[in-house]
């Protein structure tokens, strides 16, 4: 079930490992400050608009962002069969590095 308060902790969360501000986010997702800071309080839920941005920068999934879903990352996974050898451990550890990031 969808909880805003949650979703904003996770946004924060994003947000605060890429050690930006909210003016920072704000300026590069060119959106309000007013609005980060709203949404990562839990005091407005993000638009359908603003998951899609969000899901953009932060290098995620909008099930993530508003359910905190993980499985949608576990799908990832079989994509990795498609990754060049020569390429596969770097994302494989980018891939553990995000998960790491969205827990």
């Amino acid at each position: 079930m969808y909880n805003k308060k949650e979703c904003g902790s996770r946004i924060k969360r994003l947000r605060e490992a890429t050690g930006k501000t909210q003016k920072e986010v704000a300026d590069e997702m060119k959106l309000s400050v007013d609005t980060i800071c709203k949404i990562e309080q839990g005091r407005r839920c993000p638009s359908i608009m603003v998951v899609d941005v969000l899901r953009k920068y932060y290098n995620t999934t909008s099930d993530y962002i508003i359910y905190g879903n993980l499985d949608t990352i576990e799908a990832c996974k079989a994509i990795l069969g498609t990754v060049p050898t020569e390429k596969r451990e770097a994302v494989e550890q980018l891939m553990e590095n995000i998960k790491d990031l969205i827990k």
